[in-house]
């Protein structure tokens, strides 16, 4: 059985949509979007890669065995070029520990701190 990955990474283009779990970027991926091709690839912090499909209007994620350390690598790359970021590929869990941690930092609404507290005790996530 393969392990959780602690990332998900989903890749657009240049652009990247960061997830803590599979669960997560299924509920956020939208069928139409998989069926038209918009994303071209899914993969885990260590490269592994995921399998993107529908079924009856709902996104299926599946993680493989199939490693591809240096596509993930790329996929990053590119995407650090195009915001400005060089060598987020060198760590990428660091990376979605910044990205996490800034989306935390800009979500709107912003509850009061005893609110905020009580509804995420633990802050933002992280892998």
């Amino acid at each position: 059985m393969l392990a959780s990955p602690r990332v998900v990474f989903v890749f657009a283009g240049v652009d990247v949509n960061v997830f803590p779990s599979i669960a997560d970027a299924q509920d956020w991926m939208e069928a139409i979007d998989v069926d038209d091709g918009e994303y071209d690839a899914a993969l885990t912090e260590t490269g592994r890669v995921i399998t993107m499909r529908t079924e009856k209007e709902l996104v299926v994620l599946e993680l493989t065995d199939e490693l591809d350390p240096k596509l993930l690598q790329r996929l990053l790359r590119e995407h650090g070029q195009a915001i400005g970021m060089p060598g987020i590929e060198l760590d990428p869990v660091g990376f979605a520990n910044e990205t996490w941690q800034w989306d935390w930092e800009h979500r709107w609404p912003r509850w009061p701190r005893w609110l905020d507290e009580r509804l995420h005790p633990d802050g933002p996530v992280q892998a």
